[in-house]
């Protein structure tokens, strides 16, 4: 069976899907449509991620039965899921996450998701960088936005295997992010913690959670809550991490709420 028509069917079919199709309001097939051939074309490549299941691919492949292919690669859209590992290069003790982000999503929601856990209210720069590879949000420093390179970064996890998230050019709060296992989730979730340490960042501050971390004297301290800063339990920070996906989602758009001002002068 040739590539192309596999392609095909996964265009035609896709189109129909209604379990697709009810993943979300705004259905954009074309973007379905590329994640479905990048996992296609990874699984049927020699640097596939999974080898098992690159087997199954090239048998299917051998007997036509591009039906089977498709169901394979719908559960790799729809279930699959990669552990990424967080680590702050100032704090890597003490403020450190890993959570797993959807096989399919693309680098720009991985970011927003990795940010979303750490605290951060999203007024500043965001980028990932390896080597030649330097992804800055659509949201420039003059406020452009640049949707044409959101739909082509996927997360690759064969090339992509460490990255540098870059947050916030002044201060430089620096993480990083490495990929490790692979597995499935029965539920959509933009992201799932499994392990961290550490509330997150200090806005503009970076200072301040130095001396907290490290027992020096700040006369500062005191204008900052950071007693609880170990001791919030997985279910506070999973729940408050994906409350702020969604804004931050849109802050890195452009999209600003009318109340913005009002929570820039309370924090």
């Amino acid at each position: 069976m040739k590539k192309n028509d596999i392609y095909d069917y996964f265009w035609d079919k896709i189109l129909e899907d209604e379990e697709i199709k009810s993943l979300d309001e705004n259905f954009y097939n074309k973007v379905v449509f590329n994640s479905f051939v990048a996992l296609y074309d990874n699984l049927d490549s020699n640097k596939s991620y999974d080898i098992e299941l690159t087997k199954r691919i090239r048998s299917f492949k051998r007997n036509n039965n591009v039906e089977e292919i498709y169901s394979l690669i719908k559960r790799e859209y729809l279930y699959r899921y990669v552990k990424v590992n967080v680590k702050s290069k100032d704090f890597p003790k003490d403020l450190k996450r890993t959570i797993l982000i959807p096989l399919r999503t693309s680098i720009f929601e991985m970011m927003i998701g990795v940010l979303s856990t750490l605290d951060t209210l999203g007024y500043h720069l965001l980028s990932l960088r390896k080597k030649d590879i330097h992804f800055v949000t659509p949201i420039d420093e003059g406020g452009f936005n640049d949707f044409s390179a959101l739909d082509n970064y996927t997360i690759n996890i064969l090339e992509l295997k460490k990255l540098e998230l870059w947050y916030d050019y002044g201060e430089d709060w620096l993480f990083d992010i490495s990929f490790s296992n692979l597995e499935y989730l029965e539920e959509f979730v933009p992201f799932k913690i499994l392990k961290y340490r550490g509330r997150g960042i200090i806005e503009d501050n970076k200072d301040i959670l130095y001396c907290f971390l490290n027992n020096i004297e700040n006369k500062y301290l005191k204008d900052y809550d950071l007693d609880d800063y170990f001791s919030e339990t997985l279910e506070e920070i999973s729940e408050r991490s994906l409350s702020e996906y969604e804004p931050l989602l849109m802050a890195y758009l452009g999209i600003r709420p009318e109340f913005e001002d009002e929570e820039i002068e309370e924090n």
